[in-house]
């Protein structure tokens, strides 16, 4: 018995994958119907467990020490943060804050101007 089936448009050899019905032929890509004769059951993967690495242990070991390094870095972003949202409100504030004082020490140069040219 054969183990490959030809290709109906291109009559290539063709071996037929496991766990399908259908595929896709391997000269000229033509989609192939495999013959029931041929086909086969897809065979379950081994699933192998990953060895165990001293690697974690000695990250806990070491996590401490990273965290003490890391906590100065941690505590400047914070108060850049802080300060950033401090600015974000405060700038605008002031700005509006120093318009609205301009007009109204112009207005207030102006009003003895005005009453001049009213008598």
């Amino acid at each position: 018995m054969s183990e490959t089936f030809p290709c109906n448009a291109c009559g290539g050899p063709n071996k037929p994958a496991a766990g399908v019905i259908r595929m896709a032929c391997t000269y000229c890509g033509a989609n192939l119907t495999i013959p029931e004769n041929l086909r086969r059951k897809q065979q379950p993967a081994a699933q192998v467990k990953p060895k165990a690495t001293g690697s974690t242990s000695s990250f806990i070991k070491e996590a401490p020490d990273l965290l003490n390094k890391v906590q100065p870095f941690a505590i400047k972003a914070w108060k850049t943060y802080a300060a950033w949202t401090w600015i974000r409100w405060l700038l605008p504030a002031c700005l509006s804050m120093l318009a609205i004082g301009f007009f109204i020490c112009i207005l207030i140069g102006a009003v003895p101007i005005v009453l001049r040219l009213l008598r």
